[in-house]
């Protein structure tokens, strides 16, 4: 075998090889997406997996100085918060009186008018 030959064999298996990697992970739909937790004040760096667009798991992130790669309980359950079906998604206005605890969904602009003029 020749030297040439050798390169052209070598760098035809590197090819596939690296086509078949890239599909693998094209098809697992998973990624790691840098982030920081925002369920308290320290804000501590994180990494989210992402599967299918979905966030799937939280883990510190370990270039981040204060939390050094690790999250507290409530950092670690930001998924299930995420996705709680009883999460406010759209503002809301009271139309009862206070403690009455009566609202209706707003939009932004409007939500944001209400309290511009407050």
């Amino acid at each position: 075998m020749q030297r040439r030959q050798f390169l052209q064999i070598a760098a035809a298996g590197a090819g596939a090889w690296a086509a078949g990697c890239g599909r693998a992970r094209a098809t697992a739909g998973k990624r790691s997406v840098a982030t920081f937790c925002e369920l308290c004040f320290w804000k501590c760096g994180a990494v989210a997996t992402v599967e299918d667009g979905r966030v799937v798991k939280l883990d510190g992130n370990p270039a981040d100085p204060l939390s050094n790669g690790r999250l507290c309980p409530r950092g670690n359950g930001g998924t299930g918060a995420l996705y709680d079906p009883d999460r406010l998604k759209t503002p809301l206005i009271r139309i009862g009186e206070r403690g009455s605890e009566r609202f209706r969904e707003a939009s932004w602009e409007e939500a944001l008018d209400l309290v511009a003029r407050a």
